[in-house]
């Protein structure tokens, strides 16, 4: 059985049906009571509770053989919840635990990135020290942060820095598939992967958005004054530590922007990696739009701009 953890945050809503749909038969928790309905997806069992509580974590654990570990989001008990997990993995003897951190944890301006620096340290040492089977995944910036349905009704994609500023994106989807390769396969013991595809202002991602919905969708950079207006439950109902690290996150972006690169990817995966013309392309058929170009056209290249 597959241990998924976080498995209701963003990127679990993403990456745990793809999995079920790949059949695995998967374990998913999370503390959001919503997580049940992962079983109406083909998800074998879930379990709603406190990855902050060592007891939840080791009983979740039990039958498991292997670990797909997402971290939570903006918490400043992140590093403190990795920990509980690497440890609760070791005593029940996984054969296989998959860390998905982030593309540059040693990026000390990002707050949240610290922690996972943090957590990827401690499940070195641990997993040198028990023999865990254990791996990382690098993410970039994930596609799923593109609302295409609402920035294609509103005619703007507004973006927290600079719009001409680099960023890295790779699909969800392409990070599940590698995590299947290093979660099914040998040879990738103590392994550590970048998972990045196209690198791209957001400039060019509103280009793109603009092209295969056939809207004008215009990019703006919002100002620091306005970002609770866009971005709400960043700031209404967090905690300090996710208001302060988004704002680190903008200026992060805005001075050094957050470019990749797509070689491991490549190497990783069977298949082309996924554009962002892809899942604008995806997002808009699930909305009952149609694109201009086919989600099947879209996967014939890994760079959205070789489209048009």
């Amino acid at each position: 059985m597959l241990l998924i953890t976080c498995a209701y945050g963003k990127v679990g809503r993403q990456i745990v049906p793809y999995l079920a749909k790949k059949g695995f038969d998967i374990r998913a928790i999370d503390m959001n009571p919503d997580i049940k309905k992962f079983e109406q997806q083909g998800v074998k069992e879930t379990l709603v509770g406190d990855s902050r509580d060592p007891k939840f974590v080791a009983e979740a654990m039990k039958g498991v053989d292997r670990v797909l570990y997402i971290p939570p989001q903006f918490t400043y008990q992140e590093a403190k919840m990795g920990r509980i997990a690497i440890d609760a993995a070791i005593d029940a003897k996984v054969s296989k635990f998959v860390y998905l951190s982030c593309m540059y944890p040693n990026m000390s301006t990002l707050l949240q990135h610290r922690m996972k620096a943090k957590d990827e340290q401690y499940l070195l040492y641990r997993g040198f020290e028990s023999g865990l089977d254990w791996s990382v995944l690098r993410p970039s910036t994930y596609h799923q942060n593109i609302f295409m349905k609402m920035f294609y009704d509103m005619g703007e994609y507004p973006s927290m820095c600079d719009i001409d500023k680099l960023v890295s994106w790779v699909d969800p989807l392409d990070v599940a598939d590698c995590a299947i390769k290093m979660l099914t396969e040998d040879g990738y013991k103590y392994a550590i992967y970048t998972c990045s595809n196209e690198s791209m202002t957001p400039r060019d991602v509103a280009t793109i958005m603009s092209k295969v919905s056939g809207k004008e969708i215009t990019p703006i950079s919002v100002p620091e004054d306005k970002l609770v207006e866009y971005w709400p439950d960043y700031f209404a109902g967090s905690d300090s530590f996710a208001t302060e690290t988004f704002y680190a996150l903008r200026k992060t972006y805005n001075k050094w922007g957050w470019a990749g690169n797509n070689k491991q990817l490549i190497e990783l995966l069977d298949h082309k990696p996924r554009s962002v013309a892809n899942w604008c392309a995806r997002q808009l058929v699930a909305n009952d739009i149609k694109p201009t170009v086919s989600v099947e056209d879209t996967e014939k290249t890994s760079n959205s701009f070789d489209l048009f």
